[in-house]
């Protein structure tokens, strides 16, 4: 699997941001809070934590700009809500 790249309110694996082989993405609320509103991870790379690891690129980036972030993505509030480290940046 390749690296993660940053693209426009996303973070995608792949080599085009408008066609990504999994993605996670996110809107601006206000100021200093985004929020996560999609994780997608076709089957085929299911089971390799690339879900999770997306996840994480967001809460760095969130960390990196001194943002708070919400997750209206099932997916990533139960990985955020599971991850003691995450807490820093999570709002709810």
């Amino acid at each position: 699997m390749a690296d993660i790249k940053q693209g426009t309110n996303k973070f995608y694996i792949g080599d085009d941001e408008n066609n990504p082989q999994a993605q996670i993405t996110f809107k601006q609320q206000g100021d200093n809070q985004i929020d996560i509103d999609h994780t997608g991870v076709p089957e085929e790379f299911g089971g390799q934590g690339i879900g999770s690891k997306l996840v994480k690129a967001v809460v760095d980036y969130a960390r990196d700009n001194n943002l708070k972030v919400t997750a209206s993505c099932p997916f990533a509030e139960a990985v955020i809500e599971k991850n003691s480290d995450y807490q820093d940046v999570y709002v709810g």
